[in-house]
């Protein structure tokens, strides 16, 4: 190839990069092209300029299959198919990666839909054969881990003031109803955003709470961090972000996390669910462990999945919780303390 022919291959490609990048103006792939490959890209005049540029989308049709449209109203090539030279090529295992996130992440709400975007933009890149491989996949595991499990819808007002006051370090101010709340009405909250997080088929905002008004105007100013689900966060008229960047909250107080595990849970692999976790193999068999969580309520209900094959030791919040859900079951079941 002489040297013309490379400078057009160079653009060719360039021109494909931008439109991967979404729809564009003539100008603005001339001047991607040219920041790309460089200032002597196209010919200096305009006349010789449009015509290379014509040449150019001949070539990335008729030679490399890459199909793109334009809109006449817009003035804008959109990007079709990078044809089969360029497309995406991965590995079983890479597949096998995308096709768990389409069906755990199947929604449209929130971090959802980012991901759904990804995906798609992935897809467009696959080809055919491969597209075909992931709609008929033989994947031998189960795929629901992650599927929501909380029917409440999380508007999408809820969900993109909740990230703006997040990216923004911004005080946000919410009506909350929590199924703690026996009257049902609403609590003003104000807080501190830390972050958003999906634990067992939920989202919940991670927050330093500054203050909670009821109905009534009585207040409580303890600051405490908390965990807020974003379907009890209500989408009117308190929902706000602040105009002022606030201090970083402190860090949330971590639990001391006490307790033996007995055979034969024991003897397999133990989980590493908590923070600077250590182990100790007993005479007996059992397992005692140690470690640090940032959530007692969390921790509690994860020990409870290991049934009587769990000895919660300490420390003192974690023990009280399951002491009192101990309890509470046990008056449900009133025969077996006969």
């Amino acid at each position: 190839m002489r040297g013309s022919e490379w400078l057009s291959l160079k653009r060719c490609l360039a021109i494909v990069r931008r439109l991967q990048m979404g729809s564009a103006k003539p100008s603005e792939l001339i001047a991607f092209v040219t920041k790309t490959v460089g200032e002597r890209a196209y010919p200096a005049f305009a006349s010789a300029r449009e015509k290379a540029f014509k040449r150019d989308r001949e070539n990335l049709r008729k030679r490399l299959g890459v199909d793109f449209s334009y809109s006449a109203s817009l003035g804008t090539y959109t990007l079709s198919d990078t044809g089969p030279l360029l497309k995406l090529h991965l590995s079983d295992e890479s597949l096998r990666a995308i096709y768990l996130l389409s069906q755990s992440f199947g929604g449209h709400v929130g971090e959802h839909s980012n991901i759904q975007t990804l995906l798609q933009e992935i897809f467009s890149y696959l080809s055919a054969d491969t597209k075909v491989r992931l709609e008929t996949p033989e994947m031998g595991i189960n795929l629901d881990f992650l599927q929501d499990v909380d029917p409440n819808h999380i508007s999408k007002k809820v969900w993109e003031i909740t990230q703006k006051s997040i990216r923004g370090h911004r005080k946000l101010t919410f009506n909350y109803i929590s199924p703690t709340y026996r009257d049902r009405q609403k609590r003003l909250h104000q807080v501190v955003p830390i972050r958003i997080q999906y634990q067992s088929g939920h989202w919940y905002l991670r927050a330093y709470r500054l203050l909670r008004r009821d109905t009534n105007g009585d207040e409580d100013r303890q600051e405490v961090h908390l965990k807020y689900r974003l379907s009890y966060i209500q989408d009117d008229e308190k929902l706000s972000v602040s105009s002022t960047v606030v201090p970083t909250p402190p860090d949330p107080p971590k639990y001391f996390v006490h307790y033996r595990l007995l055979p034969p849970l024991s003897k397999g692999i133990i989980s590493e669910h908590f923070i600077d976790m250590t182990t100790n193999v007993l005479d007996d068999g059992s397992v005692e462990i140690k470690g640090y969580s940032d959530d007692a309520w969390e921790a509690g209900r994860l020990l409870l999945t290991y049934g009587e094959y769990c000895i919660v030791l300490g420390g003192d919040e974690l023990k009280a919780w399951m002491e009192k859900t101990l309890k509470g079951l046990l008056s449900n079941y009133p025969h077996l303390l006969r």
